[in-house]
């Protein structure tokens, strides 16, 4: 018998999908329940933000996927509400999408967020996300099957072209949708799928099978050079979103996986994302990883959830306080 599985996206011609408006759903993962609440926006946020900056509040958009959402943990403990607990008069608004690529999030700015008037944009793509790009079908989340989603490609100018919008409504098996054309270019590729599922729990959490994995998935293989498909697709799509702020401050923070905060593999990502970092066009790139990295073994390990690749709380803490330290560093003004 299958388990039931509430409800907490709906269908979004744009995106693909987007959070249901004021829900508050507990989420069981593993043995640790957390607590997913969103505004009447769609925001992972408890708390409700005019399209207007109120007087004397300085605001911030954010955008990424799930462990920016902070899927796992409560909203009190996702590191958007660890900035805004850490400056009184700090808004953070959490624009984040679970199961999105960095296309998505795109269009989730410019069907959703560009009206909220903001003083600073921080765009933080999952390392991972460089995959997703490239697809027009995503697997659901918490449960089998695919969906289909936005996408880009670039013509011979190397400008981005949408496709797949509106998106179809449509919710697909895995045996019904070609192999080649989606899961064996995603993460979930078809054979690390099937070993996953005949593997014990207990080791397919382990650095072993996290490192044994990477030979299957080749997950990072898109920022060995700078003029991979892949990343010049990513590459696009961040450039289209910072011509978009009128200048406004943008800070870009790669947000790794446990491959790279714990597991110590080589950030080849950041010198990708650093091609964009450029004071002049007030756009900054934020590595995270030093926070990361002071900490022991033992103590990065903490940093992911038990059964579950996503921060825990106290990954949330060292995210946040690397952003806190970027922004103070270039635009203190807005923490004032």
């Amino acid at each position: 018998m299958s388990s039931w599985v509430r409800q907490i996206a709906c269908y979004h011609p744009t995106i693909g999908w987007w959070y249901l408006p004021n829900l508050k759903a507990m989420i069981p993962l593993g043995d640790r329940p957390f607590l997913l609440r969103t505004n009447s926006y769609g925001m992972r946020s408890s708390r409700e933000y005019p399209l207007t900056k109120p007087a004397r509040r300085r605001r911030v958009v954010l955008l990424g996927d799930s462990y920016t959402v902070g899927w796992g943990v409560n909203n009190r403990d996702c590191y958007s509400e660890l900035l805004e607990s850490k400056h009184a008069n700090l808004d953070v608004m959490n624009f984040a999408l679970s199961g999105s690529g960095t296309d998505q999030q795109l269009l989730v700015y410019e069907s959703i967020a560009k009206p909220f008037e903001a003083d600073l944009y921080i765009f933080a793509p999952c390392t991972v996300n460089i995959l997703r790009n490239e697809v027009k079908w995503m697997p659901l989340v918490r449960r089998s099957g695919v969906r289909a989603k936005p996408y880009f490609t670039l013509d011979e100018q190397q400008k981005l072209l949408l496709h797949n919008v509106p998106v179809p409504n449509v919710q697909l098996s895995e045996k019904e949708i070609a192999q080649p054309e989606a899961l064996s270019v995603l993460d979930y590729s078809v054979d690390l799928a099937k070993i996953i599922r005949v593997t014990p729990e207990w080791l397919r959490w382990s650095d072993l099978f996290l490192r044994m994995s990477l030979t299957i998935r080749q997950t990072f293989h898109g920022y060995d050079s700078k003029d991979s498909k892949s990343w010049s697709l990513m590459r696009a799509i961040l450039n289209r979103f910072i011509e978009q702020v009128e200048e406004k401050p943008v800070f870009i923070v790669p947000i790794p996986t446990y491959h790279h905060f714990a597991m110590d593999l080589d950030p080849t990502y950041l010198s990708r994302f650093y091609e964009l970092h450029n004071p002049e066009r007030n756009c900054f790139v934020i590595d995270v990883l030093p926070g990361f990295r002071q900490l022991s073994r033992q103590e990065r390990k903490a940093c992911r959830l038990e059964k579950d690749p996503h921060f825990s709380p106290q990954g949330h803490k060292i995210v946040a306080e690397a952003i806190l330290r970027g922004i103070q560093e270039r635009h203190p003004e807005i923490l004032s």
